[in-house]
């Protein structure tokens, strides 16, 4: 069965600004919450087929870009080896910016992922509304990285969820 978990923030830069940031595939540690390294694993450094490998204390996996919108965004496909992690049978996450006007623009960060019999029982369990958390925890993170230039830290996203969607101040630090 498949499912979407997306969300989208305004970030205080322009388009073109901010797609320098992102296009940067080796940047995911700033902005990925529990992620503490990524190292670029083949020679090509972005565009599709380059891929990445995300480390942290509760993960370790594989991302390889397989759609590439120059100035736009990127989609990656999450895997371990061959495989997907579980719970998903098949999991892909695009990043996407929007030009607002020459200062601002809008990110979107979506997971669209399939699970088997087990994944769908978990996603109605509860893990379905966790997937959504750490979406909108990655839009939140990528407006702070993005806007101060610093690595989100657990307390800088502690503070980030509490302020409503849609009411993120500016600038705020």
């Amino acid at each position: 069965m498949g499912h979407i978990a997306t969300s989208n923030i305004n970030i205080d830069l322009s388009a073109k600004e901010a797609w320098k940031i992102l296009s940067d595939f080796s940047l995911a540690h700033n902005y990925v919450p529990g992620i503490d390294k990524c190292t670029i694993t083949t020679e090509k450094k972005k565009g599709v087929g380059a891929s990445r490998r995300v480390s942290g204390k509760q993960q370790n996996i594989e991302e390889t870009i397989t759609e590439w919108n120059e100035g736009k965004g990127f989609t990656i496909r999450l895997h371990k080896g061959e495989k997907t992690p579980f719970p998903f049978k098949e999991a892909h996450f695009t990043y996407r910016i929007d030009a607002l006007d020459d200062k601002c623009c809008k990110l979107t960060t979506t997971l669209i992922y399939e699970t088997g019999l087990l994944g769908s029982l978990l996603h109605t369990l509860g893990i379905g509304a966790m997937i959504r958390k750490n979406i909108r925890d990655v839009a939140l993170s990528m407006k702070h990285f993005y806007e101060t230039g610093k690595a989100t830290t657990p307390d800088d996203l502690k503070e980030l969820r509490k302020i409503p969607e849609g009411k993120l101040p500016r600038p705020y630090q």
